[in-house]
């Protein structure tokens, strides 16, 4: 696939698209007492000849239109997906529901299977969020899949989400769908990374470096504060300019381009604002496993997104990465 970058100017005030330049292997940016190295996270960066994706776990609920479900399968398709778990969890133990569920999967079942996926259907009983999760590892599924249902932050805060439950115990990566009113659903043209450059990107960049993760655009954003003087500001930029430029050299043979994009503001407004400006169909961010006290009252950056953004988001979970310590190799983390 050809590679290039796609370089503009945007001059937004505080966001903007940088030429890329050259940069010294040396180069580093220092975040919150910690050092990212340009050549730091090349071993974790190759692509691997085992899918990533290859099996996923979709969630399906009775009061979902058949059609949607469908759309969301069909996604499926850009990620290498091949194999299809449909779960239902019931939370209503009479019979006559156990019927039309075993008849809906059924259907769509069948189906996925036209579609060209390897097709499995499965009904469990319990807590809708854990026991989904816990029957998705069970069957060893790479990835969950779930057809976002808006929900409002009040409502949620009160009531309780089980998509939300999901995405906040799942060790897996999870990929919310939201259709598009324009577009085929089972394409991938612009696809937004947000990077701090932590150990998140470990977990995450192994899945955009896969030529089966099909998309003909990769953006490469970074958010952060303003710095104190114009000096050091400058020194930043040049830093967070150089890693964004590593980073897209690792991703560049799997798109027809790369960009990357600067900006300047909180991250969640700014990761939204350049998601609905550059017109991405998908956010791919990471989920730190170690929230800060404001995360845990009103959830990750990551958790949230969902609820913000109109396009589709993938979530995943820092403990998949590849230099994960040996006790968290045990069923719990993401598959390699």
């Amino acid at each position: 696939m050809g590679a290039g970058f796609k370089l503009e100017a945007a001059r937004q005030g505080y966001a903007s698209i940088a030429t890329i330049k050259p940069v010294p292997q040396s180069r580093s940016l220092t975040k919150k007492g910690q050092s990212f190295h340009n050549g730091g996270f090349a071993p974790l960066f190759f692509a691997t000849e085992t899918a990533l994706l290859k099996t996923a776990a979709v969630k399906i609920t009775l009061d979902e239109p058949r059609k949607k479900i469908l759309d969301t399968i069909a996604c499926l398709k850009s990620y290498g997906t091949s194999r299809v778990h449909l779960i239902h969890i019931r939370t209503k133990s009479r019979y006559i529901y156990m019927e039309k569920a075993e008849a809906m999967l059924g259907e769509i079942a069948a189906e996925a299977t036209a579609m060209g996926f390897e097709t499995e259907f499965h009904i469990r009983t319990g807590h809708a969020p854990s026991m989904f999760v816990d029957t998705a590892l069970d069957l060893g599924a790479d990835y969950l899949c779930l057809h976002w249902r808006p929900k409002g932050l009040l409502r949620q805060a009160l009531l309780g989400s089980i998509d939300s439950d999901i995405l906040r115990i799942s060790n897996l990566p999870v990929f919310i769908h939201k259709p598009r009113l324009f577009g085929s659903a089972a394409q991938l043209d612009r696809v937004l990374y947000a990077t701090d450059f932590t150990s998140t990107d470990a977990a995450a960049m192994p899945y955009l470096v896969d030529s089966r993760f099909k998309a003909k655009t990769l953006i490469l954003l970074n958010v952060r504060d303003r710095a104190p003087d114009p000096v050091t500001d400058t020194a930043l930029r040049e830093s967070v300019l150089g890693n964004l430029q590593y980073l897209a050299d690792q991703c560049r043979h799997a798109y027809d381009q790369v960009e990357i994009i600067q900006s300047i503001g909180m991250v969640r407004r700014e990761i939204t604002r350049q998601a609905k400006a550059v017109n991405a169909d998908l956010l791919v961010v990471g989920r730190s496993e170690k929230p800060d006290a404001v995360a845990r009252f009103i959830g990750s950056t990551a958790e949230i997104l969902p609820h913000k953004t109109r396009c589709s988001v993938f979530i995943i979970p820092s403990i998949c990465s590849l230099d994960a310590s040996p006790d968290k190799q045990d069923k719990e983390r993401c598959p390699s």
